[in-house]
């Protein structure tokens, strides 16, 4: 059953793109087919009405197309601008997601938006779905290893612990970074932060910890603080600086609290403050100039370029726009996709979510479609 909201809908949106493919999402569509074209293809999604997204393939590479979306009654032509891939053989795929939320009831600046108040029934808790949905999503899309980027547990409370645990175990084969946020190692319990989270015994990182896959190392750094929303580099800024240095490969480097570029705050939530953010932000590209930094904590899509590094942040799972981001490791190169999860149940969730603060969050959380894909060329 699809549940009619009392909120204006979002208007049908290019939301994402890589170099042949691109995401198109809508707030709502009548049930019935929807179908999109290109010159080279046409892709139909079988839509039960509401909202939805629909991924379109075989787009011509760096370049402006005009394809057309048609549905029971209407259509739109849309101008679809896909990126121009770094060069060289593709090598490799890595995902990520962040601010899980896992064990969160409610949403908004009061925490009163939940499932029920917009007359959703939904087949299990909102973040876990959403989660669970972006994770699949990813794997669907080719991931071949997910990094958490920390706020996986609402709070520091063993039941939240426990949620995160029965999320990991769902993709036994995965390969999997963990990271705290600021939301793990809050003040709601004095209880130590878990070594490890389900039977799989995944364990977060409290340091630094990387895996490799083909043409990349991938490095998970802790940043976030006990007690604290904001972060700090300086219990990792050496090691951290001496593995950037040593590696023989490209980084995608995963923090949960981005780097700001001033002492003080000029949006909200705090990351990691001036002048240390920038410091270390110069000492990376000093120490590698093939690196990509990534993090989560603000819920929202944007991209920085500073002191030679290129730094994005990627918005949370639990809550609108509601995405997970994928890399494509090039030889040349990497390209950042931000998704949306087009998981049914979970974008009838989103296009509630949108109207926090005011109906603010709509506009604040997306970012531009160049804040959300972009291309990193190796130097």
């Amino acid at each position: 059953m699809i549940t009619r909201l009392p909120f204006p809908p979002s208007p049908l949106t290019v939301w994402a793109v890589e170099d042949t493919r691109a995401q198109i999402c809508w707030g709502d569509l009548p049930a019935g087919p929807v179908t999109v074209r290109s010159e080279a293809s046409a892709t139909t999604h079988d839509h039960a009405g509401g909202p939805g997204s629909i991924v379109i393939d075989e787009l011509p590479a760096g370049r402006i197309s005009t394809v057309e979306m048609t549905w029971a009654g209407g259509s739109q032509r849309l101008e679809v601008g896909t990126l121009t891939p770094p060069p060289g053989e593709l090598l490799a795929q890595v995902a990520t997601v962040s601010d899980l939320h896992l064990g969160a009831k409610g949403w908004g600046v009061f925490h009163t938006m939940t499932p029920g108040r917009a007359g959703l029934s939904l087949s299990e808790e909102t973040p876990m779905l959403t989660a669970s949905a972006a994770i699949s999503e990813a794997v669907d899309w080719g991931a071949e290893h997910l990094v958490i980027k920390g706020d996986a547990a609402h709070h520091r409370l063993p039941e939240h612990f426990d949620l995160v645990g029965q999320l990991v175990d769902r993709f036994p084969d995965l390969p999997m970074l963990l990271l705290p946020g600021n939301h793990d190692v809050d003040n709601k319990s004095t209880l130590p932060l878990p070594e490890t989270v389900g039977d799989r015994q995944l364990a977060y990182t409290t340091g630094i910890d990387t895996a490799t896959v083909k043409g990349l190392q991938v490095v998970a750094a802790n940043v976030a603080v006990e007690g604290r929303g904001d972060g700090s580099v300086d219990a990792i800024r050496q090691p951290l600086l001496d593995l950037v240095r040593e590696s023989d490969r490209p980084i995608l480097l995963t923090t949960h609290q981005q780097f700001q570029k001033y002492s003080f705050i000029t949006h909200w939530p705090p990351g990691v403050k001036a002048p240390g953010s920038n410091d270390m932000l110069a000492d990376l590209g000093r120490a590698q100039p093939n690196l990509l930094l990534t993090s989560g904590h603000t819920h929202r899509n944007r991209v920085h370029r500073r002191h030679g590094v290129t730094h994005t942040e990627v918005a949370s799972t639990r809550d609108w726009p509601g995405v997970w981001a994928g890399y494509k490791i090039y030889e040349g190169g990497m390209m950042q996709t931000v998704r949306r999860i087009a998981d049914p149940e979970a974008m009838q969730w989103f296009e509630y979510s949108k109207n926090a603060v005011g109906g603010l969050w709509q506009r604040w959380a997306p970012g531009r479609l160049a804040d959300r894909c972009l291309t990193v060329r190796w130097k």
